[in-house]
């Protein structure tokens, strides 16, 4: 039985998340494991190379799993994994490369016959120039990926002999210490890494998410009535610090919790003289900015507003266009309705007005 080395020690730096990678759900089971899973169904024995931290997490998936703690580099994390393998061959993979295919991993294998160490890789197709801008031949290029396999005792010596030193993969590393041939086993399957923030957001986030709020606010007649960014002409208005458009806030939230960035007190708290008298418009342009920051954009909202009076369907269509250019989206994309409270409760006796939103958002993937 050969054994399957996956690296999962890594702390996603380049990524921005909040946590290893490995922890990220992918089609509904978490990065790290779709890889354990494919070395498994071939008959491998599994060894992980993971953060302390993550030991609980993986167990939690793969209560089998042998765990090895990382170290501070790649190559500490694979040396210190290599102490556990016992088998003739090993594969080291790369957790964060959890689209490899089986026929990858048994062409690998099969190489390995021939060859002490073997090379997962592509043929570069695009033109490559350096920094002079001088075109490289690139029939002289391969795109290095995992897994790569070895001998064990061989990759073993090699690590013992690298005092220290890193490397950004483990064939560089046999090279620099072997003179064996090694092995290139080429293919042309998707077994990219996730090792960016654009990769993150392609495979790793939600394609769709919801938010959902409500809000409420008492009537009071020093103030002009706004819904929707329109001025409803009625004698009284919404308290509260900005212009109280109970619309806009609640929409505006929804859309922050599907992004799953709290509430609007997080970001306009009523304490801030900066606020006062605010137009709420301002409050929902700015979670139309936060929504291209995190990459996602509106499929729909279904809004509510609740009010004993007045009656506000003269108004909807209006405020459904106004919330449609601020969001710059087709107003067929925003459900507005309005009921009131059938004079139950502080609605229903006038004394405030309510609106509930339901916002669905969908990842964009350039």
């Amino acid at each position: 039985m050969d054994t399957a080395l996956i690296l999962a020690a890594g702390r996603g730096t380049r990524t921005q998340l909040s946590a290893n990678k490995i922890r990220y759900l992918l089609d509904s089971k978490p990065v790290f494991m779709h890889s354990v899973d494919k070395f498994l169904t071939l008959g491998f024995k599994i060894i992980i190379v993971a953060q302390k931290t993550d030991f609980s997490f993986i167990k939690s998936y793969f209560p089998e799993a042998v765990l090895v703690e990382g170290g501070d580099s790649r190559s500490q994390s694979v040396e210190n994994g290599l102490q556990e393998v016992e088998s003739e061959y090993v594969f080291i993979h790369d957790a964060a490369r959890p689209f490899v295919a089986p026929e990858v991993i048994k062409g690998v294998k099969k190489l390995l016959n021939k060859y002490d160490a073997v090379l997962t890789c592509k043929k570069v197709t695009s033109t490559i120039y350096n920094k002079d801008l001088d075109v490289v031949a690139r029939e002289q290029l391969i795109e290095a990926e995992t897994p790569q396999a070895f001998l064990t005792e061989k990759i073993k010596q090699a690590y013992r002999k690298r005092s220290g030193k890193n490397y950004s993969d483990d064939i560089s590393l046999f090279k620099k210490y072997n003179k064996a041939e090694i092995g290139l086993f080429y293919h042309e399957t998707n077994n990219e890494k996730i090792t960016s923030e654009k990769e993150v957001e392609k495979y790793l986030m939600p394609e769709f998410k919801i938010g959902h709020s409500y809000d409420i606010h008492q009537i009071t007649k020093e103030r002009k009535l706004i819904l929707g960014g329109v001025e409803i002409p009625v004698d009284f208005g919404l308290l509260g610090h900005s212009d109280a458009d109970v619309l806009l806030h609640a929409i505006s939230e929804a859309i922050l919790g599907a992004l799953g960035l709290g509430d609007l007190g997080t970001f306009f708290p009523d304490t801030d003289q900066e606020y006062l008298n605010m137009d709420s418009q301002k409050i929902l342009l700015f979670s139309k900015e936060k929504l291209a920051e995190k990459k996602y954009h509106i499929e729909n909202i279904d809004a509510s507003i609740y009010a004993e009076v007045p009656k506000l369907k003269p108004y909807i269509t209006k405020m459904k266009e106004n919330i449609a250019r601020i969001l710059k989206i087709d107003s067929k994309r925003i459900n507005l309705k309005a009921g009131t409270n059938e004079k139950m409760d502080a609605i229903g006796q006038q004394k405030a007005i309510a609106a509930e939103a339901v916002c669905l958002v969908k990842r964009s993937i350039e």
